[in-house]
């Protein structure tokens, strides 16, 4: 500060003083060490005064600033200052999107399980409800099924006693046994088969059966200007289309129809056939299986197509008693169509043997009682009443026996137990 420099200044000068005085200068060139020292206080003390004077003047200047921030770091430490963490403030608002992905995930869980629950709450309210109609529905069918039941047993009791009240006219008859015309509706005598019928006579002495195959070729004989249409009846799973085929052969046999042509189809197919399918069946004989499924608009183009001025061909149903029955009662505009009704759901084991017996003889061939023992064995491994399947072993039997007797060298066409085999 300045009142030590004027110290300084006032110590350098009394040295140089002291140094000429070495070199023989004079003493009133010297100041004396008194008056310097005056000289220094007196200047230290003026200059003090003047130095206190001037302090306020010569305050210390400010300390150089640090070396300036960058702005990013300015505002970051400004943002710092007031409270308000970027780092921070990004982790937090990440923290706030992620929680609010959460929920809506949660949300979004939440909805869908609800959706589910009402989906599947739905479907089940539909699944009992079909269930439920089709359980009415079938209570219905069943219900129906029993009505036509209970109707036919009264029918069949109504029918024996009426055979039993014939019988009993017949043994008081030198006319022998009568039968209704099912055209007429007169009484008449029963007959036997034509001669022609070949193919039918298996089912001559079988109870029933027999009494209408007779009726109705004798009937058909006699009325060639009404439907020759037949219905064969029989149990539910029987086979009954070989004896819709034994009219056919004995139709063309009998000159009934002008053509030996038969067409087999089920109910099912000929629902989804166009009948032009048919036009080579003309003067033949069409067979349908399983007749009461087949579509009653269809049946009556059938019925149409079969008439005398188109194709001339005789149509046979074949199928379930039951089914038959109820298509007949809800389709009475056919019932005119088709007059002749063979029933062969009563055939039992017994009448079963008696076919045997006929069809072998039909054939041409022979057999002793314990070929015809194996053949009722045979019944057991079938629905009795199943004359396709029976018919059908028979006809292995017979193939058998030829085979055995070509080898043999015979023709005797005997069938043995072991041909049943």
């Amino acid at each position: 500060m300045k009142p030590f420099k004027n110290a300084y200044d006032a110590i350098k000068r009394l040295l140089e003083s002291i140094k000429k005085s070495f070199k023989g200068e004079q003493k009133d060139a010297k100041p004396s060490i008194g008056t310097v020292v005056d000289d220094i206080i007196e200047t230290e003390s003026d200059d003090a005064e003047q130095g206190f004077e001037e302090i306020p003047q010569q305050a210390e200047e400010p300390a150089k600033p640090a070396q300036e921030k960058k702005p990013a770091e300015k505002e970051k430490s400004k943002k710092k200052s007031s409270g308000e963490d970027p780092e921070k403030k990004a982790k937090e608002e990440a923290e706030a999107k992620a929680k609010k992905a959460r929920e809506e995930e949660a949300a979004a869980r939440k909805k869908a399980a609800k959706d589910r629950a009402e989906t599947e709450k739905r479907v089940a309210a539909e699944m009992a409800k079909d269930e439920a109609e089709a359980k009415k529905k079938y209570d219905a069918e069943v219900r129906k099924r029993a009505e036509r039941a209970a109707k036919r047993e009264a029918e069949e009791k109504k029918a024996e006693q009426r055979a039993a009240r014939r019988q009993m006219e017949d043994q008081n008859s030198s006319s022998g046994k009568t039968v209704v015309d099912p055209v007429t509706g007169e009484t008449v005598a029963l007959g036997s088969l034509p001669a022609e019928a070949i193919y039918l006579k298996k089912y001559e002495k079988l109870s029933t059966t027999g009494d209408d195959v007779i009726v109705a070729l004798n009937s058909i004989q006699k009325h060639l200007d009404m439907p020759k249409n037949i219905v064969v009846l029989g149990r539910n799973g029987f086979g009954t289309v070989k004896v819709g085929e034994d009219f056919a052969r004995s139709f063309f046999a009998m000159g009934l129809i002008k053509s030996e042509k038969i067409a087999k189809i089920k109910a099912k197919q000929l629902n989804k056939i166009g009948l032009e399918k048919l036009k080579d069946l003309k003067g033949g004989c069409l067979i349908i299986e399983n007749a009461g499924l087949v579509n009653p608009d269809k049946l009556v183009e059938v019925i149409k197509n079969s008439s005398p001025e188109e194709n001339d061909y005789v149509v046979i149903l074949t199928g379930e008693i039951d089914s038959l029955a109820g298509f007949f009662e809800d389709n009475k505009e056919i019932v005119d169509y088709f007059i002749y009704l063979i029933d062969i759901h009563k055939i039992r084991e017994r009448g079963m043997v008696t076919l045997a017996k006929g069809y072998v003889k039909e054939k041409g061939y022979t057999a002793d009682k314990p070929v015809y023992d194996k053949f009722k064995a045979a019944l057991s491994t079938m629905e009795v009443g199943n004359i396709d399947r029976f018919i059908e072993m028979i006809d292995k039997a017979i193939e058998k026996c030829d085979s055995r007797e070509k080898i043999a060298g015979t023709e005797k066409k005997e069938i043995h137990t072991e041909d049943c085999n």
